[in-house]
Order: C-alpha cells, then structure tokens, then sequence
C-alpha cells in the first residue's frame, strides 16, 4: 500500500500544494494523512497525523513525502524517523529527489541531504535574529519607526496654549505638528499646566522655537 504524508508549520498554511505531487505518485487521497500547524521541530511520532498513519504502516508499504523536511527539522529528527520506517519494513520515496531513499547509498544521501537542511535552517535563523535585534535597536518590531514620532511636552503645551487662546484643536494641533489626538489625551490628563510651560514665552516666539526645532 502506498501512503502520502504532508506537513505545514502554521494554520495559516496548507497542505493543498503538496497534493498534486503526491497524487502524481500514486497515492489515493484517502491515503494521505497530514499535520497542519505543527512544526517539524516537533518529533515525528508526536505528531497526530504521523502517529496515526504509523500505526496503519505494514511492511512492504510505501510511503510518500514531496520533500525530506516534512518528515523533520533536524538532521537527528529525519534520522531516526527514517530508522523507525526502515525496522518496519516501509520504504520512503522523496517527490523533491525523485526516488527512494533505502538501502546504504539512500541512507548516506538521506544523512547528507538532512544535514543540509538543518545547515539552511540555521542560517534562516540567524537572519531572522539578526532582523530582530536591529528591530529592537530601533525600538520597533520591524525595524521601522510606529506611527507619528513623539513630540516632546514642550509641544504638547504649546497646542494647549493655542487652545486657551482662541485655536481649535485640530487647529491647534497642526500648528504645533502633533496628532489631534495627543492634543485631546493632553486635555483629558491632570496636572498640565501650559500657562506655566510658556509663562515667559509669548506666542511668536515659541512658534518660530517650534519651526527650528521641526
């Protein structure tokens, strides 16, 4: 008998890409089984969908993955999932090499291809870290500034002083280069007090202070 197992890492994921291939090779799709949202990081036989087809697997059975990473993450993983299928007498066809992997010359290229992929997994992780720590240097994420950049109090006391003098806050808040809304969080907090932020400023003198500072 002839079976297909597919792997995705996330939910978000599907399966449905590595169906044709798996078609193509001769497995009914009742005969496939699948883990979605799983990641290969996690062992083959802890896996539902794995841990369930293991259990139907005869010897002389066949099974069909599209590529060596779907059956694991690292080199050990692969490994010893391979062990377990060879003790049982199932042999594994690899859709990506074109054939099966059994036999010693299939258990050296398997051995080299795993490491391979881990080799590339590592290097994946290390970018990915590597954009995460700039990320941080930037205090973002993503390495990108989020929303409008912070205005220092003296601004947000200069809008609530063209609020007192007659400006609307929209008004207000355009003059000074801050968001509408941190104009009205400044008016709902307690404890600003813009008459003494700018008692010895007049209002000329402060918006050309706010122009050099923009």
């Amino acid at each position: 008998m002839r079976y297909g197992y597919a792997r995705v890492s996330t939910a978000k994921q599907s399966i449905d890409s590595q169906l044709p291939d798996l078609a193509a090779h001769g497995v009914d799709p009742a005969n496939v089984f699948s883990d979605v949202g799983i990641s290969g990081s996690t062992r083959a036989l802890d896996r539902p969908g794995f841990a369930a087809m293991f259990g139907v697997l005869n010897r002389g059975d066949e099974l069909v993955v599209t590529k060596i990473d779907r059956l694991g993450r690292s080199t050990g993983d692969v490994l010893h999932t391979l062990d377990h299928l060879d003790r049982l007498g199932v042999d594994v066809m690899i859709v990506q090499l074109g054939g099966r992997i059994s036999g010693p010359i299939g258990r050296l290229l398997r051995t080299v291809l795993a490491a391979v992929g881990e080799f590339e997994r590592d290097i994946i992780t290390e970018r990915v870290q590597a954009g995460m720590d700039r990320a941080k240097s930037h205090g973002t994420r993503s390495g990108r500034p989020v929303g409008r950049p912070k205005r220092s109090g003296r601004s947000v006391a200069f809008a609530l002083k063209l609020i007192e003098q007659g400006h609307s806050h929209r008004d207000a808040a355009q003059i000074a280069k801050i968001s509408l809304s941190s104009v009205t969080r400044a008016r709902q907090r307690d404890g600003i007090k813009p008459q003494a932020a700018f008692r010895q400023i007049d209002l000329e003198s402060a918006n050309r202070a706010m122009k050099k500072s923009a």
